[in-house]
């Protein structure tokens, strides 16, 4: 069986157990399971895939492009041939995911279709030397298709707690409002404290022309004064004094 990742190694490992209920001649092999420590796992591995009658590649959505998955499958296929690799698709894939990858051409298995693991046995069983009879098959399945139904629900349930504890939680639509609002009540807040503030600020500089100058002091403090013949508003611009006909001349305010 081959597997990639911590729920399809599970899975290998749940039918690993399974398998021989239903015929004792089937002999399942898991990598991480049946190679002892200190094998080389490459020469193992090519071992027992060279004695395989029959391969189950356990996938999910995380290992349908994963580089062993696809040597495995390879190396499975021209073992066993096509009709004898069946995809075991768990966690939500199905047939039409495994388009444009090496297990396209084979025929999968839904995880969570009764008979579909069904059919999956009994293609096993007949690869095995004394098959099974069919009754004893069908009576082995019933018996123990709740205990492989709970122990992949366990892996699919696994699978989803971890996703979502890497996963920020998501606020609630209640929560959301909440925050909504919040943030209104501080936008309402700031603009009345900016009423006041303008108000007040009229109160206290009735009338008076240079009142727009302060609110836009801070944005023009960069601008370079006015000339000299521009008028202030502080002092009215003098108008020159006619003496009969005869014009005075201006008299600067720096002077006497």
């Amino acid at each position: 069986m081959s597997w990639s990742g911590k729920p399809s190694r599970q899975c290998a490992l749940l039918l690993r157990d399974k398998l021989p209920h239903f015929n004792h001649l089937i002999e399942p092999f898991v990598s991480s399971a049946d190679i002892p420590k200190g094998d080389r796992n490459i020469d193992r591995i090519a071992q027992e895939l060279a004695g395989s009658q029959f391969g189950i590649v356990c996938v999910t959505p995380a290992n349908l492009r994963a580089p062993w998955i696809n040597f495995e499958s390879g190396a499975l296929s021209r073992e066993v041939g096509k009709d004898k690799l069946a995809p075991f698709l768990l966690l939500g894939t199905t047939p039409n995911d495994l388009y444009g990858t090496p297990l396209q051409t084979f025929q999968a298995t839904q995880a969570d279709l009764k008979e579909d693991v069904l059919d999956m046995i009994r293609s096993i069983n007949t690869q095995c030397e004394t098959p099974a009879p069919e009754p004893h098959l069908a009576d082995r399945f019933d018996k123990y298709w709740p205990e492989l139904e709970a122990g992949l629900a366990k892996i699919t349930l696994g699978a989803r707690e971890t996703e979502e504890s890497k996963s920020p939680p998501q606020p609630s639509a209640e929560e959301m409002q909440d925050q909504i609002l919040s943030l209104l009540r501080q936008q309402v807040d700031r603009i009345g404290d900016l009423e006041r503030a303008v108000a007040a600020l009229h109160r206290e500089q009735p009338g008076d022309p240079r009142k727009g100058q302060v609110l836009f002091d801070g944005m023009f403090a960069d601008l370079e004064p006015a000339g000299a013949g521009t008028p202030s508003l502080d002092e009215p611009e003098e108008a020159p004094v006619s003496t009969g006909g005869t014009h005075a001349p201006e008299t600067s305010r720096d002077e006497g």
